[in-house]
């Protein structure tokens, strides 16, 4: 999925996961503070900037004394601060819902944000997420972007909802421990007319190049009533998706050289019950300099990491299951290729190591792990790529592995593509060329080229393939859906998001793609369109249709889908069904799942899913349970049945500031069946 930052997705929405997700928001506040005190006043609208875009430069003013971060605003600090006084929406000159305010000031350790924001109906803030790092989506939240490298490309967020809760998102992916990833401060206070917020970002977790005087930075404010964004600079209505290129930079800013520190993270594992077992473990990260990123681990702890859960839905071809594993995770940003690696084909790691990061234009990522295991494999992955101007750029990757039982695999890819924006659209044209080499002397190569032309919020959009696979091609690290094939294909869709009006979000999308194996004859063709309104009340509507033909039989199905709450955290819900022929056989999918809040502190999520293939019917049944003790304490539970199979697991866990991490887990997260077994696991960061 491409993004360019977290928030400004531009892959196109479905019904259940909107367009615009968890985009920006500024805030700011008024300096003097309590809902007592503070005068009920008004932030004017500001003025659209006159003439074509241009970027500016703000220098930062210094704090004298740091603020104390309590969302009161009545430091010192903030009465000299650089002041934002006036958002707008996101790529639109509709006036804002609320408006906002903000200050950001800086000394020699921290950049400090501070919020106002106006809220003429504050009985309807919502902010029901209390987990750090949890899902921010459906609440009134600020956003704070930045873009510490000057890069235009990549870019670290920082949001916060309206009850203090954080939701970090750092340049490249990291693990979630916060003495791993690092930590920062964020306070909220409700007042009379909305609700203020202070924020404390140390430099530490930033990653900027010696002798940096300047980030680039962008905020943002969401209300969870409604679906596009306030944000702060302007961006124009004409403007790409790209928010990167229409942050301001700010100056003054002269961030510490922070020398090589190692951060350790090491745990205890033991297990009893049907098993008993005892094992020691470790993390180091090591940063070589502020930008790259040294990662090792001996014997890291995969087995109680909940993995996602597969539905029963029909695929000619293996399914993407997104890996939560905290060694994948650091860094995944420059890996985040599946076609070329996908982690999940390194099940075991006894000892592994990174390097990940980026100097300058370039990103490097490199990989390697080894396993003992009954399945012993050995993997190397090296990956690199070349920023050029805005939009363009040039990389490559070798990878290579050796598991027992396979033939030793090596893979090579060359990649370009070239970007250029006008008037408000984005096109790009991209290319790779990848060859696979064994051991046993066979080789082959896939050539993949695409063109796409995205031209934002009313505009049409699409793009245009053609790729090659030989029949011999083989990655054995990478998530190859199907080999000897030469095939192309174009797919054309429009967003349309509205700031007014019962409808908030309109979504076509229409496609087709045609393949031939490479040896010789027919293979598959594919047709399908589809739709999707949301409401903005919460309720979605999605209908497709899809026909294709492969090999020697025809596939039909028409694809209905309707959801409801959407803007509620925790007592969303929708049914999804497929119906029609696969293989030439009656085919029905039906999906129905439903969050239920049982008390401020305990929630469940209920889904059910059914297959039925020529007469014979598969259920599945998934219930998640959470009860929130405090925001760093957690008990949970899964259960999963899928037909004569259950596993059901229950845990507890403290995620804390400092100190030591505690995990509790009866069962087995990742079992097909439940398994009698107690797991106790700590991890104490130093």
């Amino acid at each position: 999925m491409a993004l360019d930052c977290w928030f400004f997705p531009e892959h196109k929405g479905c019904i259940v996961r909107r367009g615009l997700l968890a985009l920006l928001a500024l805030g700011a506040l008024s300096p003097g503070g309590s809902a007592q005190d503070t005068p009920v006043h008004s932030i004017s609208s500001p003025s659209l900037p006159a003439g074509e875009w241009k970027r500016t430069v703000t220098k930062l003013s210094h704090a004298q004394a740091p603020p104390k971060i309590d969302g009161i605003l009545d430091d010192a600090c903030w009465k000299n601060a650089t002041h934002a006084e006036g958002v707008f929406r996101y790529r639109s000159n509709e006036p804002v819902a609320e408006q906002t305010e903000a200050w950001i000031t800086v000394d020699n350790t921290h950049l400090y944000f501070g919020f106002h924001c106006l809220d003429s109906k504050p009985n309807l803030i919502v902010a029901n997420e209390t987990q750090r790092d949890g899902n921010l989506d459906q609440d009134d939240a600020l956003f704070i972007v930045i873009d510490s490298q000057l890069a235009r490309r990549d870019c670290s967020q920082f949001s916060v909802n309206a009850r203090s809760t954080q939701l970090t998102r750092l340049e490249g992916g990291t693990a979630d421990n916060l003495t791993w990833a690092g930590d920062w401060n964020a306070a909220t206070h409700r007042t009379s007319e909305g609700w203020n917020c202070e924020v404390s970002i140390p430099f530490s977790l930033l990653k900027y190049p010696k002798g940096a005087h300047s980030f680039a930075i962008a905020l943002a404010r969401k209300l969870a009533r409604e679906t596009n964004v306030e944000v702060w600079p302007y961006v124009p209505p004409a403007g790409n998706n790209n928010l990167t290129q229409y942050m301001d930079d700010f100056e003054g800013i002269n961030p510490p050289f922070y020398p090589p520190h190692l951060v350790a993270l090491p745990y205890v594992l033991a297990t009893g019950g049907q098993s008993t077992s005892a094992r020691v473990g470790i993390d180091l990260k090591y940063p070589f300099s502020t930008t790259m990123t040294g990662v090792a681990t001996l014997h890291p702890d995969f087995e109680t990491i909940e993995q996602a859960v597969n539905n029963l839905s029909f695929s000619y071809t293996e399914k993407f299951v997104p890996d939560r594993r905290p060694f994948f995770a650091e860094g995944s940003g420059f890996l985040s290729d599946s076609f070329l690696f996908y982690s999940q084909r390194i099940p075991f790691v006894d000892e592994g190591m990174k390097l990940i990061g980026k100097q300058g234009p370039t990103s490097i990522a490199m990989l390697a792990t080894a396993s003992q295991m009954d399945d012993k494999q050995e993997a190397f992955v090296a990956n690199m790529s070349t920023a050029l101007g805005k939009y363009s750029g040039f990389g490559g990757a070798v990878l290579a592995n050796r598991a027992a039982g396979q033939p030793g695999n090596e893979v090579a890819q060359l990649n370009a593509n070239y970007g250029w924006a006008k008037d408000g659209r984005r096109s790009n044209v991209y290319s790779n060329v990848t060859g696979s080499w064994q051991s046993n002397g066979i080789s082959d190569r896939n050539d993949f080229i695409q063109f796409s032309s995205n031209g934002g919020n009313n505009k049409v959009g699409g793009n245009a393939w053609f790729s090659e696979t030989g029949p011999n091609f083989v990655n054995q690290l990478g998530l190859v859906y199907e080999t000897d094939l030469r095939g192309s294909g174009f797919d054309v869709y429009e967003n349309i998001q509205k700031d007014r009006g019962p409808v908030e979000y309109q979504y076509f999308d229409f496609n087709a793609s045609s393949n031939r194996h490479m040896t010789g004859g027919f293979f598959h063709d594919s047709m399908s369109a589809s739709g999707s309104l949301n409401l903005r009340k919460g309720y979605g509507f999605q209908l497709g249709v899809d026909a294709g033909k492969r090999d020697d039989f025809h596939d039909d199905t028409l694809t209905s889908g309707f959801s409801w709450n959407q803007k509620s955290l925790f007592q969303s819900g929708g049914v999804y069904t497929q119906v029609g022929r696969r293989e030439n056989m009656p085919y029905r999918f039906v999906d129905l799942s439903q969050g239920v809040l049982l008390s401020k502190c305990f929630t469940m999520l209920f889904d059910v899913n059914q297959a039925l293939v020529d007469g014979d019917t598969t259920n599945q049944v998934v219930v998640s349970g959470t009860y929130r003790l405090r925001s760093d304490q957690t008990f949970g539970g899964r259960l999963i049945k899928q037909g004569d199979s259950l596993n059901a697991y229950l845990s507890f866990s403290r995620r804390v500031r400092q100190g030591t991490d505690i995990f509790l887990l009866v069962g087995d997260p990742n079992s097909a069946k439940t398994r009698g077994i107690v797991t106790l696991k700590l991890v104490r960061p130093f």
